[in-house]
């Protein structure tokens, strides 16, 4: 009796184990895919700075940069039509292509070559303005806590120094180089209203800026800000609590 037992308990070990083994293995594999999609993007970056540098251009001119970023989203969008913009967060290793869909599930879990990726993709709201014309343009992305991977980055702003040293951020559309600066970083419960686009009355507007502002974790001088003012909101998940978020809101300067 006593081996027939030790005997199922061996199973079941075995059993145990081998499922163990499956789930480490495609959790490694998944990894490893994000890594080379990542370093797939990077090589299109690079490549594209390499030959601005052999021009002699190694002191960039915001009209320089502009230039170079513009032939940076162009080649990212012959792999995928679905991308509407570069962005490039100083500081940071995020220099990613900004995708739009018809939903926001689409590249939860798909990278710009539309395949199953871990870390998905950096996506605008379905519902915004391709061109990053709206008052407040929102751009979602993954946070993972065991790797370097989209917007697992942006938890360092929640530091006073770090987020004051790093507060420039690029977007680069088919119009041209947008220069923001990050005025307010914050957790909060994903049902908090931080992503509002459009306000069809001025006042309404300022008074929602300001209110995202006031909220801020660290303290960042910003002016005042105007019915013109155009922001764009980075959300990503955190997880101090259940069902967190971790809001980076920045005003367009340029």
């Amino acid at each position: 009796m006593k081996d027939k037992l030790l005997k199922v308990f061996r199973f079941i070990l075995v059993i145990i184990i081998i499922v163990c083994l499956i789930i480490l293995g495609k959790r490694g594999y998944d990894y490893y895919t994000n890594h080379k999609n990542n370093e797939h993007i990077s090589d299109i970056v690079e490549s594209v700075e390499k030959d601005y540098k052999k021009k002699g251009k190694d002191k960039e001119t915001f009209e320089q940069k502009e230039e170079k970023s513009l032939a940076i989203l162009k080649k990212l969008q012959e792999e995928n039509s679905d991308v509407t913009g570069f962005i490039e967060i100083p500081g940071t290793y995020i220099a990613y292509p900004v995708m739009k869909s018809n939903d926001n599930e689409f590249y939860l879990r798909k990278g710009i070559n539309k395949e199953y990726d871990i870390a998905g993709s950096l996506f605008m709201d379905y519902q915004n303005d391709r061109e990053f014309n709206d008052d407040n343009t929102v751009i979602y992305g993954h946070f993972l806590e065991d790797i370097p991977s989209m917007f697992t980055a942006l938890k360092d702003f929640r530091e006073q120094e770090y987020a004051q040293n790093n507060r420039t951020i690029y977007i680069t559309t088919d119009k041209g180089l947008r220069e923001y600066e990050i005025f307010s970083v914050y957790g909060t419960p994903a049902d908090y209203d931080y992503r509002s686009l459009a306000f069809g009355d001025g006042e309404y507007k300022l008074n929602y800026f300001k209110k995202l502002k006031d909220k801020s974790e660290v303290n960042l001088e910003s002016p005042d800000f105007r019915e013109d003012d155009k922001i764009i909101t980075l959300s990503t998940c955190q997880y101090d609590y259940a069902d967190q978020r971790l809001a980076v809101h920045a005003l367009r300067i340029r």
